[in-house]
């Protein structure tokens, strides 16, 4: 029973929310052929101050970049 965590800014919309949930299941689904139906997701907002990337802190929240979902490779 996959359980996976994700920890994103907040702000995002509920269907962007919904959207990126069902990616995260298919992607899971697809990668290790666990039954969609038993994968658990939880996402975690935090606001972008709180955030760091590479010990960098985002003092000032930025502007929202596009969602990008990379899909592992078959094969």
């Amino acid at each position: 029973m996959p359980f996976i965590q994700c920890h994103i800014s907040s702000g995002l919309s509920q269907a962007r929310k919904r959207q990126l949930i069902r990616d995260i299941v298919t992607v899971t689904h697809e990668a290790i052929d666990s039954d969609p139906a038993i994968i658990n997701v939880i996402l975690h907002e935090h606001p972008e101050v709180n955030l760091s990337v590479s010990g960098r802190t985002n003092d000032k929240p930025t502007t929202r970049r596009p969602l990008r979902i990379v899909k592992p490779r078959k094969g």
